[in-house]
């Protein structure tokens, strides 16, 4: 398992640890002094899979532009005479220029994350020289010369994601989302341990595996309890270092997250409108002497399935994750394994398996019903007076759009038999 160095920590201990590498000849751990050919061949995929992202953080303006704005003013200029001077007595050819300056800003502030995770030798991008001019051309060059010049759709889809993502986690606007999906866990978790003061709490380890931007881990760490957040995914973890590690004060940064969107508009201020973020400072934390903090990098079942990790948690929370699986009973193993007896589960989510019909990828998709089921077998005990089926709630939604997207999501609570 390759482990990249560390990003710089703040004082609250958001500490990052990389382990992004699949392993040999069918995956898993693969030890540092042995098969050194195949952890050559994993260090050099991660760091490609590590250009790709930066790639796609970079290539946002040209491609928004290009794809977006421009396209939606040359369609305006081959309008008829009248018809263009309609639209044009509406505002829109103005909302779309306005809509391309604030891309711009987009942009400048995804130069600065990307920036501030420390990837390779790259300059400040808010330098006045023309250090980043040239390092962006050479790092073009060197994708073209590996045939790599075009991001694809579902990775600028992804930036576009990551945005919205801050709207959810870390902004006043997302507040009532957040209450809507991570409320109900946070309840379940203060009722497990309510004999248990906040300031007590920190010798109860929380687990959180897929924790995007790791808002929920730092709701869980901010009721005392000492919390490690897990993430995967290279947009989740650069956007993650950034609001944790680099906030100074709140609504530090402005976003444009619906820029991007021109269909189901109410209105041009709805689309144009901004978000501050962050909405708290991560380094303002409560029980910072007694609670924990930290975030690691790297999937889930490589990382928490090892020794090391055996019997070590007292509870998992898992929101929006367990349809990540290609095969959830493996999750269900790698949780079993790292929880301690008497052990805690909660999750809260849908079931939209996310390998389903994706070509190359094995994928288990089960019924509501039969995932239920499937917990017991494993050997969970189910809580069957705290499941609760169809809570609706939203997900990364634009709040003011004509169209919303609702999961029928359900939650379960259930623990390791001591």
């Amino acid at each position: 398992m390759h482990s990249h160095p560390r990003p710089q920590t703040s004082s609250h201990s958001h500490q990052h640890s990389h382990s992004h590498g699949e392993g040999c000849a069918g995956g898993g751990r693969v030890p540092s002094n042995d098969n050194s050919d195949c952890e050559e061949n994993e260090q050099e995929a991660e760091a490609n899979a590590l250009m790709d992202v930066v790639a796609a953080f970079l290539s946002y303006k040209t491609f928004i532009l290009n794809g977006g704005i421009y396209r939606r003013l040359h369609d305006i200029d081959q309008l008829s005479e009248r018809h263009r001077d309609i639209v044009s007595s509406l505002g829109t050819i103005d909302k779309i220029k306005s809509a391309e300056k604030l891309v711009r800003e987009n942009y400048k502030f995804l130069l600065d994350l990307v920036y501030l995770s420390a990837v390779g030798e790259m300059p400040d991008p808010s330098d006045s020289s023309d250090d980043f001019k040239q390092w962006h051309k050479s790092f073009v060059e060197s994708r073209v010369r590996a045939g790599k010049t075009i991001v694809n759709n579902s990775y600028m889809e992804k930036v576009l994601s990551t945005l919205k993502q801050f709207v959810r986690d870390w902004s006043g606007e997302g507040k009532t989302e957040r209450e809507q999906t991570y409320g109900p866990i946070m309840q379940a978790l203060e009722a497990e341990f309510a004999d248990i003061a906040p300031e007590a709490r920190g010798g109860i380890k929380v687990l959180v595996p897929g924790a995007g931007l790791g808002r929920l881990a730092f709701d869980i760490c901010c009721r005392g309890f000492s919390c490690q957040g897990n993430e995967f995914s290279y947009f989740m973890l650069f956007a993650s270092n950034f609001i944790l590690n680099k906030s100074r004060v709140v609504n530090q940064h402005t976003i444009y997250p619906f820029v991007h969107q021109f269909s189901n508009v109410a209105t041009t201020s709805d689309q144009l409108r901004a978000v501050c973020i962050p909405d708290v400072l991560p380094n303002e934390m409560p029980y910072t002497s007694t609670a924990d903090f930290s975030m690691s990098a790297g999937d889930f079942i490589d990382i928490y399935g090892a020794d090391d990790q055996k019997e070590k948690w007292d509870a998992i929370v898992t929101c929006f994750f367990m349809d990540t699986a290609n095969n959830v009973l493996a999750y269900l193993d790698t949780m079993w394994s790292a929880m301690k007896p008497g052990a805690v589960w909660i999750n809260l989510g849908p079931l939209l398996w996310h390998f389903d019909n994706i070509e190359g990828e094995s994928s288990i998709e089960l019924t509501r019903e039969e995932f239920i089921k499937v917990v017991s077998k494993v050997g969970f005990v189910m809580d069957e007076h705290l499941l609760k089926e169809n809570i609706s709630v939203p997900y990364t939604t634009n709040s003011k759009s004509m169209l919303q997207y609702t999961y029928h999501t359900f939650m379960c609570v259930a623990h390791k038999p001591e």
